[in-house]
């Protein structure tokens, strides 16, 4: 079934509130709060005000996640999040192509980095099969888990997506 993508909502807030109502997807972000907040997933449910973008994922009209690449402390960076009930189904890589084709295509950006928490091997195996690379791990803070935790952190250059987007092609 095919994806689409668009800018969020406050319309998209419950919906997206119920994804975030999982732990087991949660507890993979960085900054969202556990237990979920319906005020917090409300000002991540409107269009993204900075460098970048941010793109609810869709497949017949349901929000099943979102996809988004957004500059934090000068670096664009990749991030993801999906309802449980559609993991194994490459949902996250489709999507993540279609973030990174426009990321690299509207903006000049050298490299788009991403992070994973150490326990989510999906995770990096999604961003491996993209073609990024892991080049650091060290301890971040995440706020549901509240507590430091092991992370791996990836880039992907722009020579290195040319490539690999054009041999897909």
């Amino acid at each position: 079934m095919s994806l689409t993508f668009r800018d969020l909502t406050l319309a998209d807030a419950p919906d997206l509130h119920e994804i975030a109502c999982h732990w087991a997807v949660t507890r993979q972000l960085g900054s969202w709060p556990w237990p979920p907040d319906p005020a917090f997933t409300a000002t991540r449910s409107v269009p993204f005000g900075g460098e970048g973008f941010v793109w609810g994922v869709f497949e017949a009209g349901r929000l099943v996640g979102t996809v988004a690449v957004t500059v934090h402390a000068r670096a664009p960076t990749l991030g993801y999040m999906f309802a449980p009930d559609t993991a194994g189904r490459g949902l996250a890589t489709r999507a993540a192509r279609a973030a990174l084709t426009r990321g690299f295509g509207s903006w000049g950006w050298p490299e788009i980095h991403a992070a994973t928490w150490h326990d989510n091997p999906a995770s990096s195996r999604v961003l491996q099969k993209l073609g990024f690379v892991h080049w650091r791990t060290a301890y971040e803070r995440s706020r549901a888990r509240g507590a430091p935790t092991l992370g791996h952190d990836f880039r992907l250059t722009r020579p290195d997506w040319d490539r690999l987007s054009n041999r897909a092609h």
